[in-house]
């Protein structure tokens, strides 16, 4: 929409053009929370127009004053109520003041303008400003009027003035300024005196504008600020080039365990940086952090800790991601659906996954640490991972019966030593490996020589159980109680005598049981407590609900082994005596071990009587 002059004067007065009369209606009277951002919209102004003449000083005989440094200059007139940004960059001609500031001519300013229009509430259009930022016209919410004093920098140049109330008009009158540049002075509001502190001033620098390629300055100081190394190339950097970038960037004392430097330019321009930290706060029980990952757009940043750059079970890894095909004014929305950012997402973790792949396969010291700190972050990630969910998978670390203690194994070392008819990857849960060598479960496996992964963390159950399979073989518990891998050889007489005992069983125990059955892969242990089928995925529930019950074993089986001689001597009682007393102490107490070995003492006392029934018997036997 063309502007429309309102009085032709040495003093010319104009009209903003309309959609930025809506903005100014919100701008001028907002008190909205996060008003610094004024400071870093000038702050990047200035610094475009810092690239923009520095190229110029390069290539155009006709630059104005070559010498001057290239620098944003930032005072405080605390007497006047007055901010000024003043810079040594490419300045404007009286069209260029009438193009940029009185018209919006930028998309994502004028997809905010329609949003704020669309938006039913006050609140919503708050958010919304701190959303877009929304360029210079962010001063009014700060400023209750502006001056912009410019001199474009071709030789011969005029200088002009630029004035505005946040009202509906503007005016523009030639001036005198003796250097090229732009200055801007912000008249401020009562509410916003916050600024006339040079801590206010510093702290928003800091937050958004340390990694700026130019110096800046704050009453003649030199604010300090460092180098965004993610734009240089990796073959001018040292290890403690990034190891002293991470410091500063942390503010950390340590070095990072590793780090990963990214540069692209296709399918989307953007330079990064990530760190894995050399700690975890997370599993000593604190509150689960923030994504790690900040987004900025020509080194200037956009959001801070941007969950839509990694995954959010890579929320450990701290870093930037740097692209100039990035707007500086994008939405948190459009963030979220821009195919931009889910193309860098994509390209970004595929590297960290590859990362993390040469490490566990070339620095496996390195990965061994990283491992210890954020394992839990990986076996999260798993289940929540589908398109890089196998290269995921691949990272995941186990403890197994085929190796040495407390060394860990993976998962395609697993397959790679799988039998030729093998089908399933068995895994067996306990508190620590001690405990699950002793598992019952566990001896047919040993003498198949089939080899067994030891879980030993509740949410590796979680994992696998949620995964399913690994490169076509399914996960099986080896305590399953369906799960055949042994068979024994009995006659039909036996079998129906263990069949009968086991009815037997099944009575004495009544409903403190879920069933009953004669195991196929037991060999030495007399019997053993397994899942049913529905058992697992109950145990998962109550892992994600974050409950510790105890287990339910009157939903559990117990499998016995005829071929274990106390089992044997059972059955023989039974077949002479089957209402005998001390069977049935026997049978009680045949289920008190396997009970006390799942860690349940709520019938200790009982327990307790009938095995001092037992010794009685055994003291007294002739």
């Amino acid at each position: 929409m063309a502007e429309k002059k309102v009085k032709e004067t040495k003093t010319e007065k104009f009209e903003f053009q309309s959609e930025v009369q809506k903005l100014l209606e919100i701008l001028v009277y907002s008190l909205y929370q996060h008003k610094e951002v004024f400071l870093r919209e000038l702050i990047s102004n200035s610094v475009d127009a810092l690239n923009k003449v520095h190229i110029q000083t390069l290539t155009n005989p006709e630059v104005d004053e070559k010498e001057l440094d290239l620098r944003v200059d930032i005072s405080i007139d605390k007497d006047n109520k007055m901010v000024v940004i003043e810079d040594s960059g490419i300045g404007m001609t009286k069209e260029d003041l009438v193009e940029n500031i009185g018209t919006i001519a930028h998309s994502g300013t004028l997809d905010f303008v329609k949003k704020i229009t669309e938006s039913s509430t006050g609140n919503d259009k708050m958010d919304l400003i701190g959303q877009f930022g929304v360029g210079f016209y962010s001063s009014f919410m700060v400023a209750e009027e502006i001056k912009i004093i410019t001199k474009y920098y071709v030789k011969g140049s005029k200088a002009y003035l630029w004035q505005s109330k946040g009202d509906n008009s503007y005016t523009i009158e030639e001036t005198k300024k003796d250097h090229r540049g732009t200055r801007i002075e912000l008249l401020l509001k009562e509410e916003a005196k916050e600024f006339l502190e040079s801590w206010r001033i510093k702290s928003v620098i800091k937050q958004h504008s340390r990694f700026v390629p130019f110096p800046l300055y704050l009453d003649n100081e030199e604010i300090e600020s460092k180098e965004a190394i993610w734009t240089q190339p990796k073959s001018s950097l040292k290890e403690e080039d990034y190891n002293e970038f991470y410091r500063f960037f942390q503010n950390a004392k340590d070095d990072p365990e590793t780090h990963l430097h990214l540069s692209s330019d296709a399918p989307v321009q953007f330079n990064s940086i990530l760190y894995v930290p050399k700690s975890n706060s997370e599993i000593y029980g604190y509150i689960r952090q923030d994504p790690g990952v900040d987004l900025y757009s020509k080194k200037v940043l956009i959001q801070k800790a941007c969950p839509e750059l990694l995954p959010l079970y890579f929320r450990f890894i701290k870093g930037v991601v740097d692209s100039e095909d990035i707007p500086l004014n994008i939405s948190r929305e459009t963030i979220q659906n821009d195919q931009q950012i889910q193309k860098i997402r994509k390209f970004v973790l595929k590297k960290v996954l590859d990362h993390f792949t040469h490490l566990k396969e070339k620095e496996r010291e390195t990965y061994l640490k990283i491992w210890k700190n954020f394992h839990p972050n990986f076996k999260e990630g798993v289940p929540n991972e589908y398109e890089f969910q196998e290269k995921l998978s691949a990272l995941l670390l186990f403890y197994s019966s085929h190796s040495p203690k407390n060394e860990y194994t993976d998962l395609d070392s697993y397959v790679g030593r799988m039998k030729e008819d093998q089908i399933e990857i068995y895994y067996i849960f306990g508190n620590d490996c001690d405990s699950i060598e002793k598992k019952p479960a566990l001896e047919a496996f040993k003498k198949k020589d089939l080899e067994v992964l030891y879980l030993t963390d509740q949410m590796e159950i979680w994992t696998l159980e949620n995964l399913r399979q690994y490169k076509g073989k399914i996960f099986r518990s080896a305590e399953s109680a369906d799960i055949k891998i042994d068979e024994h050889d009995k006659e039909q007489e036996e079998i129906k005598e263990a069949e009968n005992f086991a009815g037997y069983l099944k009575t004495v125990y009544a409903d403190r049981i879920g069933e009953i059955k004669i195991s196929e892969r037991l060999v030495d242990s007399p019997c053993m407590l397994v899942d049913s089928s529905n058992i697992a995925y109950e145990r998962m529930g109550r892992m994600m609900k974050g409950d510790k019950a105890k287990p339910d074993i009157s939903k559990k089986i117990l499998e016995i082994n005829p071929q274990n001689r106390l089992i044997r001597e059972m059955i023989s009682i039974h077949k002479g005596k089957p209402d005998s007393n001390r069977l049935k102490t026997l049978a009680l107490l045949l289920l008190d071990n396997m009970i006390l070995r799942e860690g349940i003492l709520d019938d200790i006392e009982h327990i307790i009587l009938r095995t001092q029934d037992i010794m009685y018997e055994a003291a007294t036997q002739k």
